[in-house]
């Protein structure tokens, strides 16, 4: 039997899906601007309105929401061969959505000081870019 991995289960796109979100803690500030364009480097796990807790305790925290349609991959928790490459086993309040490596973004709302004096997080809202045919 041949295993499967993240990046293969991101590639296999099933979704359409705008409003997913993603928290992160770091140890500095990511200093994103609107108008850049992040590529992702490595397929990324989002979630679309999951129960999600970050797994460390870093000082600075992040909510990032893609405010259009982005193709993913939604979990299939059904799926146990795919719940096991995931490490998703009793996970399913996660509504974990896999992006691709290679999935642009474009920031439309940056860092704002005023978010995390106020919230004690930064907000940060991308846009999906589609690729040119």
């Amino acid at each position: 039997m041949k295993t499967i991995d993240r990046n293969e289960i991101a590639k296999d796109i099933n979704a359409k899906i705008a409003r997913l979100g993603r928290n992160i803690n770091t140890n500095w500030e990511l200093g994103f601007e609107e108008g850049q364009v992040i590529t992702l480097e490595k397929q990324e796990s989002w979630s679309d309105c999951g129960e999600f807790t970050v797994c460390n305790d870093f000082p600075v925290k992040y909510y990032f929401e893609i405010e259009n349609e982005v193709p993913c991959h939604v979990v299939d928790y059904d799926n146990e061969n795919e719940v096991i490459a995931l490490g998703a086993e009793d996970c399913e309040d996660e509504k974990e959505v896999l992006l691709p490596a290679g999935t642009k973004l474009e920031v439309v709302y940056g860092e704002d000081a005023s978010d995390n004096e106020e919230m004690g997080y930064y907000t940060v809202i991308f846009r999906y870019v589609e690729e040119e045919k």
